[in-house]
């Protein structure tokens, strides 16, 4: 799996050099729009950007309702902030952020187990309300004609490699010895890179996964309403902050292309080796809305102002909430 993604990121990468070249010849008009901008489109989207990091503490509080321990509001969007910034910190395919889950809750008395379940749930939940709200913008901007048939043939081909990703995924969890196998995997892979910090044992990863499964009938169906109410609510207000992205620098864009790119922004984060798409994704939101055809400078501009409001930003503030949490005691 790990080759796969790797391969899978070289690939893109030599997409995104053939796209991105071109947008270099905006450069100048871009730093001109920087000049005429509209400030407090800035100001509107850092707090959506804040209220959408809101739903996202609820939703990861609603998935941890099930178990009797306790974390405030702000704490759990400690433990979340801090996440995304050891995963920048130490490159791991996301098994960093897994471990400083397990390690800060900890603090808070919940077992590794139930860490684990819950960042299930959010990350399917997540999954669930991206997919609707880029098939949305696909389908608008199909009826309004906007979708050239080469657009259309690389929005399926995003489209069946998320839906072929999810699916694994799914096959993965379903079957029990390759799951374990994977598992195993992982911990040896991280632990031979990040084991002097914090080292994982394969047999607590396969206890997590069993209990994973057990602790489904936990969720009845108000819980199940609510969460995904946080899910849709989390990804409509970033894509709310995106918006505000292209507002700032005065290009109005339309509801499909914005629903559109950011679904295409997200895929191809998603696909990326590194986590959050690093690097990779900063460049690529640019080239999926000039594929949209929005004007080249505005693309640059404002695809490159929402990866440092909604990427860049946040882990900046995972340093310090990770910093504060460590110097909290244990429950």
């Amino acid at each position: 799996m790990i080759w796969f993604r790797r391969a899978l990121s070289l690939v893109l990468f030599a997409v995104l050099v053939y796209f991105f070249w071109p947008l270099l010849e905006d450069l100048q008009d871009a730093a001109a729009l920087f000049r005429r901008a509209h400030w407090a489109w800035l100001a509107v989207a850092i707090l959506v950007q804040v209220i959408s990091y809101g739903f996202l503490t609820w939703l990861n509080a609603l998935s941890l309702q099930p178990f009797s321990r306790k974390i405030n509001f702000l704490q759990l969007a400690g433990v979340l902030t801090s996440m995304a910034f050891i995963q920048i910190a130490i490159p791991s395919a996301g098994a960093s952020g897994v471990a400083m889950r397990v390690r800060l809750l900890r603090k808070f008395g919940y077992a590794p187990e139930e860490s684990l379940f819950s960042l299930m749930v959010e990350t399917l939940l997540e999954a669930v309300a991206l997919v609707s709200v880029a098939s949305l913008g696909v389908f608008y901007l199909m009826r309004r004609g906007e979708l050239s048939r080469l657009d259309l043939f690389l929005l399926a081909l995003a489209g069946v490699a998320g839906i072929g990703l999810l699916w694994y995924g799914w096959r993965l969890l379903l079957n029990r010895e390759r799951s374990f196998l994977l598992l195993n995997r992982l911990a040896g892979w991280w632990n031979r890179i990040g084991g002097r910090v914090y080292s994982i044992h394969p047999d607590l990863l396969h206890d997590r996964l069993e209990i994973f499964q057990q602790n489904l009938v936990h969720f009845n169906g108000l819980l199940v309403l609510k969460l995904f109410l946080a899910a849709y609510g989390k990804v409509l207000l970033d894509v709310v902050t995106l918006g505000a992205g292209f507002y700032l620098f005065g290009y109005e864009i339309s509801p499909g292309k914005l629903y559109t790119g950011y679904g295409l922004i997200l895929t191809m984060s998603g696909m990326a080796a590194l986590p959050g798409g690093l690097g990779m994704a900063d460049a690529y939101a640019p080239v999926v809305f000039s594929w949209l055809a929005v004007p080249g400078s505005v693309a640059l501009v404002a695809g490159l102002t929402y990866r440092l409001i909604a990427f860049w930003l946040l882990r900046f503030v995972g340093f310090i909430t990770w910093q504060i949490l460590e110097s909290h005691p244990k429950m």
